[in-house]
């Protein structure tokens, strides 16, 4: 298969996003200047991963050219900043790879504890609960098999 950049000049609408993870253990220069290489080669989207400081982050968006992508760890090494300060500093794309796991966690730790006193808190109603699992597409699509009668 073709890389992604014969693809794109093929005509497939895509981005290339290039990621290095060079910071850990050969620094920032080092993760610049590959990220520098990936452009060259015809990445859309530059990322490199852990930044420990807004001063490194600025870096790397001053550095390079494109849009950049910040990666956001709640407690994770690169500075969790707002999203307008990201913005400031120069970054097009944030992503929260954690984010919504960590939230759902939380809410099913702190309901698993509420079932212990007998407490049914912030509960989603079963039919708005039905419709974003997506019961009734379910229901619909079964129904032409023969197998699906209740």
């Amino acid at each position: 298969m073709p890389p992604a950049s014969a693809l794109r000049e093929e005509g497939l609408d895509i981005l290339i996003l290039a990621r290095t993870d060079a910071r850990h253990e050969h620094g920032l220069s080092e993760a610049i200047e590959r990220a520098a290489k990936f452009a060259e080669l015809g990445a859309d989207i530059l990322f490199v991963e852990a930044p420990k400081s807004e001063a490194e982050m600025r870096e790397i968006c001053r550095s390079l050219p494109g849009p950049k992508m910040a990666n956001i760890v709640e407690g994770g090494e690169t500075p969790d900043l707002p999203n307008a300060a990201l913005h400031d500093i120069g970054y097009a794309i944030a992503a929260y790879p954690l984010t919504l796991m960590a939230a759902a966690m939380a809410a099913m730790t702190a309901t698993l504890r509420g079932m212990r006193e007998d407490r049914r808190e912030s509960l989603m109603g079963f039919g708005e609960l039905r419709e974003r699992i997506g019961f009734e597409d379910y229901y619909r699509v079964s129904a032409d098999y023969e197998s699906s009668n209740r």
